[in-house]
């Protein structure tokens, strides 16, 4: 039987008109289940259908709802398996424990500091942090492009091959955020890439066409590297790994050439991957959009001068605080906002440049700091609250 939640997301897309959700997610199911072959069809030619749509006019996305409707109905009535699954015997694919790296050379010297953790598949953890504090060192050690001084890795879903590093390199993936130029057409590269992974044939094309349509990628197929934006550069390099199912995808900084839609869309694609019933993956990224990576994110590392601060769940980050810390923004000055709070015992403001950050007592709720500050009739245009999050982090000496 086809998953209930995946179902459920088909039908809240469906009602909510969101077509370009609705059509990946279906496409998303040809990969996860075994489907009829006139129903998988069916699945590529909306999906075809609605690309040629958005590109010549977006406006007219309504004109797929019927097909659309004809389809949920359809999937809704599969009694369907999943597909041929990979024979892996633990869900931990790779595992550190106590590793470290230090450079000496150069003007500024560097030290990872001993760091444990384990990457899960349909686990996504991220790498957070200021810039030169330790994020591509721990992502290229854990790609095996560096070696550690000191600590040990495994990696347990490869069984008796687990410190077999040969054979841990053919399951990972890297993005690093220089992407190296490629010759030739973005087909012929896919061709070539799935060919020395062992799919071929008949499977070698299924493959391409289903990430090709997947990322909206099927009107680059025939151009070459300077015909393509870096942005989609990169989808195109997450196109080439996501072809030969890897166990582990690491990127670094993959949303730096992004602009925010495109962002969005980057960040919920690599949360079904990573999710896929037949084929779960495990994703370790680094970027500086910090609210982005917490979003999808199960784990959350975040370095500061090479030293871990926090390692562990991201539901569990703040669980246990003592103050609750909003930031705000708006056209109001520090003295302005300090006035405005003067009255309130226990706030503490602090300026962070581009907003503040204010702290106040863990039963203070969001409501009552955004009540005080209208009431003040302050211009405020901006607002979070980061009570449970490691943006926090970023401007308080610990």
């Amino acid at each position: 039987m086809i998953e209930t939640k995946f179902i459920q997301q088909l039908e809240e897309s469906f009602n909510s008109k969101d077509y370009s959700l609705f059509t990946r997610r279906s496409l998303d199911l040809t990969n996860d289940y075994q489907l009829p072959e006139n129903l998988v069809g069916e699945i590529f030619e909306l999906r075809k259908n609605y690309l040629s749509i958005i590109d010549v006019n977006p406006g007219e996305q309504e004109g797929i709802n019927g097909a659309a409707s004809q389809l949920l109905a359809k999937i809704k009535m599969q009694d369907a398996s999943l597909s041929n699954s990979q024979n892996i015997n633990s869900d931990i694919v790779f595992k550190a424990q106590d590793i470290t790296k230090q450079f000496h050379s150069g003007r500024n010297p560097f030290k990872l500091h001993p760091i444990s953790f384990e990457l899960k598949l349909g686990e996504i953890t991220g790498v957070v942090g200021e810039n030169g504090n330790g994020k591509t060192t721990l992502l290229r050690i854990v790609s095996g492009q560096l070696s550690t001084d000191i600590g040990a890795i495994e990696f347990p879903a490869l069984g008796n091959f687990s410190n077999n590093w040969y054979r841990a390199k053919n399951k990972f993936a890297f993005i690093p955020q220089r992407i190296p130029k490629w010759h030739g057409t973005l087909l012929e590269n896919l061709l070539f890439f799935a060919t020395i992974h062992g799919i071929t044939g008949e499977q070698n094309l299924k493959q391409i066409d289903y990430i090709l349509f997947r990322l909206g990628l099927d009107k680059f197929r025939d151009l070459t590297w300077n015909q393509i934006s870096s942005g989609y550069r990169m989808r195109f390099e997450l196109a080439k790994m996501l072809l030969w199912r890897p166990h582990l995808l690491i990127l670094d900084e993959p949303l730096a050439n992004l602009d925010i839609n495109a962002q969005q869309l980057f960040m919920q694609d690599l949360k079904f991957f990573a999710q896929s019933q037949s084929n779960p993956i495990s994703i370790i990224l680094s970027s500086q959009q910090l609210h982005e990576i917490e979003r999808i994110a199960d784990n959350i590392i975040f370095i500061r001068q090479g030293k871990t601060i926090y390692n562990g769940k991201q539901i569990n980050f703040g669980i246990d605080r003592a103050v609750n810390n909003y930031e705000v923004a708006g056209s109001f000055t520090l003295q302005q906002l300090q006035s405005c709070l003067s009255e309130a015992a226990g706030y503490k403001i602090e300026d962070a440049g581009t907003a503040f950050i204010i702290s106040c007592g863990i039963d203070v709720k969001w409501f009552d700091v955004l009540s005080i500050i209208q009431k003040s009739g302050l211009e405020l245009n901006y607002y979070r609250d980061i009570s449970q999050s490691t943006r926090q982090l970023f401007h308080k000496d610990i």
